[in-house]
């Protein structure tokens, strides 16, 4: 009776400490083997791009646009914006293509590897929510979260 006892505190025990370790070092986004992709069009006014996401440990935001461009800014976690404004400050520019050919590369903004600059230097999560604004009229943007 006792070795039966002991052996099942032990067993608890082990299976509860796998449990806290599997939720505390998991920073990926669970169950994700793949991007979440979503479509978003970013008008002339304020448009949320994308939510805060403490589990997020990648992003890409893209203008698939031919027409206009697109500023993009950061939402923290109270939801407060820095306001994103055609050519304004704290704005990222995510510039319209060119035109709808084949070998137009997309014009994006990948976090963490765009701010966090060549090698790594900056050690940035990407969890923050983005709005964005265009210049006019409306663009579609691609939002890939990792």
């Amino acid at each position: 009776m006792r070795f039966r006892t002991r052996f099942a505190v032990a067993a608890v025990s082990v299976a509860a400490f796998v449990a806290w370790s599997t939720v505390y070092y998991s920073k990926a986004q669970v169950g994700a083997s793949l991007p979440f992709a979503t479509a978003v069009t970013v008008g002339n006014t304020v448009t949320t791009v994308v939510a805060y996401n403490p589990s997020r440990r990648g992003l890409k935001i893209c203008n698939v646009g031919a027409t206009n461009d697109v500023w993009i800014a950061p939402v923290n976690t109270t939801g407060t914006t820095v306001t994103p404004a055609a050519l304004g400050a704290g704005s990222f520019l995510l510039s319209r293509n060119s035109g709808a050919a084949a070998n137009v590369t997309n014009n994006c903004i990948n976090m963490p590897s765009d701010i966090a600059g060549p090698g790594g230097g900056i050690p940035v999560v990407p969890t923050a929510g983005f709005a964005g604004i265009t210049n006019a009229a409306t663009s579609p943007v691609t939002v890939w979260e990792y």
